[in-house]
């Protein structure tokens, strides 16, 4: 009884861990680690300090987003967002399950009068923003890049689903609860789904998703979010001319970034080891890139950015005044709840 507990409360961790596995098995196997270590030393590493500064405008670019989100509770500092996101990255960098955005919450909660539910709310619609965003810039590539046929296909529909799926829940947030009660008529009745937990959580989503039907709001949004996912790509091509990989497009950092977009949805080891380099493997062999030096940069991007985020989690610790144990605990604990 004991071990059928443990492995139902680690289910999502030991599959992670599997898929993580599995992709660098895939990955590794047809890269020669002596080309790779040839790729370090070549390395230009002066580029990792505009890269670095790129990073920590970029986490305060989702501060500012987050902010927005809050609304009309949308006073909080932006230095204290700017701590909070960074700690939610060393979190989720570390522990398994984005543990972070439980650390988020319970942090932002503190000082949001909403709580801990409000927070989760505006994290959930963030999320679904960074997923469309990934979406809205794989379709803008097709004209420019020459992608597989199946790729387009499953971004077109893969895009129109989630588009529909927003505007739907935005038209939806705008009805209140009126509208969760009429749409929970109808799920009520599936298996699995019809669950009071999915109908919090849903109520959670429309609450969060009403701040994007304030006509005030939904530009900035929008321009914040173009502004984070601007920003990647150009740190994605920042790490690229320190792996003195420069000969390849702009655009081409902006392929990755989609690619590895995708890559973490799919299940996998704290701090997404695995997928993320086989998704670079895998976007750079579009530009004829040799598998050797797109791990090279795949893994020397994704350490670099990993390390950073930890470094500037650990700094916010220090902001906020919190360790890392008090804040783990208080975050399972609201988990819990």
């Amino acid at each position: 009884m004991r071990l059928h507990e443990f492995l139902k409360r680690r289910a999502r961790l030991l599959v992670g861990i599997v898929v993580s596995l599995i992709c660098f098995y895939f990955a590794l196997r047809i890269v020669d680690l002596a080309k790779v270590w040839e790729t370090y030393r070549g390395a230009n590493y002066w580029y990792l300090l505009p890269a670095l500064g790129m990073l920590i405008v970029i986490s305060w670019a989702r501060a500012r987003r987050w902010r927005l989100l809050m609304y009309p509770n949308d006073q909080v500092p932006l230095e204290r967002l700017f701590s909070i996101v960074n700690i939610g990255y060393l979190f989720n960098n570390i522990l398994p399950a984005k543990a972070g955005e439980l650390v988020r919450a319970y942090l932002a909660g503190r000082v949001l009068p909403g709580g801990v539910p409000q927070t989760l709310s505006t994290l959930l619609v963030e999320r679904l923003l960074d997923v469309l965003m990934v979406v809205v810039l794989l379709v803008a590539l097709f004209p420019f890049v020459t992608l597989p046929l199946w790729i387009m296909r499953a971004g077109l529909l893969f895009g129109g689903i989630a588009v529909g799926g927003a505007v739907f829940l935005v038209l939806l947030a705008r009805l209140g609860d009126r509208g969760l009660e009429k749409l929970w008529g109808f799920l009520a009745r599936l298996p699995l789904v019809g669950h009071p937990r999915v109908k919090e959580a849903l109520r959670n989503v429309l609450k969060g998703l009403r701040v994007l039907s304030v006509g005030k709001f939904l530009p900035r949004i929008i321009l914040w979010s173009l502004s984070i996912w601007l920003g990647y790509g150009i740190f994605n091509y920042l790490i690229m001319a320190a792996f003195r990989m420069t000969y390849l497009p702009l655009l081409s950092a902006f392929v990755v970034l989609c690619a590895t977009g995708f890559s973490m949805m799919v299940p996998s080891s704290p701090g997404a080891f695995g997928p993320f380099e086989a998704a670079v493997v895998l976007a750079l062999s579009l530009y004829g890139v040799a598998e050797s030096a797109a791990f090279g940069y795949g893994f020397g991007l994704h350490a670099f950015t990993n390390i950073s985020l930890i470094v500037l989690g650990l700094w916010g610790l220090r902001q906020e005044s919190v360790s890392f144990s008090a804040v783990r605990e208080k975050a399972l604990e609201q988990k819990e709840t």
